[in-house]
């Protein structure tokens, strides 16, 4: 099979098309994900339409089209994406732990803390949905929850129950940092954390230990931490 003038054989020179359209395609999809959470993140905005979000994308309704059927497709995608994001940017320091119980701490207070050094992404995710039906974070939390379970160290009759109990102290507890209704934002982490461990049936002493234990283990890798959240949404 000959190549022509740009080196490509005629397959090789399609397939280099389709990768430079899929790339054109993600970035767009990017672009217009990352004016919604601008737009969602200020609390200003009291209602988000599709003009607004073109707008400020600088695209037109018709490239919005192409990637979303509607907005609140598009609001559950971002949602989506900025959690999956987060949750896959911990990893490297919640998934190395064994203990069901110290994973849920440090998941909380990842999330917790960071809205204590990014205001635009605490105001984000109070305006989405912070869990999707969908979700890797609701994956991570839901098998937690079980393992917690199966050991006997959790105690709770329902799992979604359970589940969402964590996510709405969670989202709570980012309301309330944001918002500065606490003087004392990192001991009031260290409460919310405590106070949601006992109610998914931990003793007292390791809802202890497990919250001191979040709050040093992140302390010795803050710095990675704080450097991830600075390069994603």
């Amino acid at each position: 099979m000959t190549s022509d003038h740009s080196g490509f054989t005629p397959t090789e020179r399609e397939d280099h098309r389709s990768v430079v359209a899929r790339k054109k395609r993600e970035q767009m999809r990017a672009r217009i994900l990352a004016a919604m959470m601008d737009l969602l993140s200020d609390r200003a905005n009291v209602s988000t339409s599709i003009e607004d979000v073109v707008n400020a994308a600088g695209v037109s309704r018709g490239t919005f089209y192409k990637h979303f059927t509607s907005l609140d497709e598009a609001f559950v995608a971002v949602g989506r994406e900025v959690t999956d994001q987060m949750t896959l940017g911990i990893l490297p320091i919640y998934d190395v732990l064994t203990d069901p119980v110290q994973r849920v701490s440090t998941g909380m207070r990842l999330f917790l803390t960071r809205a204590l050094s990014d205001r635009r992404w605490a105001g984000f995710v109070l305006r989405a949905e912070l869990v999707p039906h969908e979700s890797v974070l609701l994956d991570y939390l839901m098998n937690d929850l079980r393992a917690g379970a199966y050991e006997g160290a959790m105690d709770f009759e329902d799992l979604q129950a359970a589940a969402d109990s964590v996510m709405g102290a969670t989202t709570e507890g980012i309301r309330t940092v944001l918002l500065g209704r606490t003087r004392e934002p990192r001991q009031y982490i260290d409460n919310a954390i405590r106070i949601t461990l006992r109610g998914l049936g931990v003793d007292k002493a390791r809802a202890l230990e497990a919250t001191a234990f979040s709050r040093s283990y992140l302390m010795a890798h803050a710095s990675g931490a704080v450097d991830h959240w600075a390069t994603v949404p």
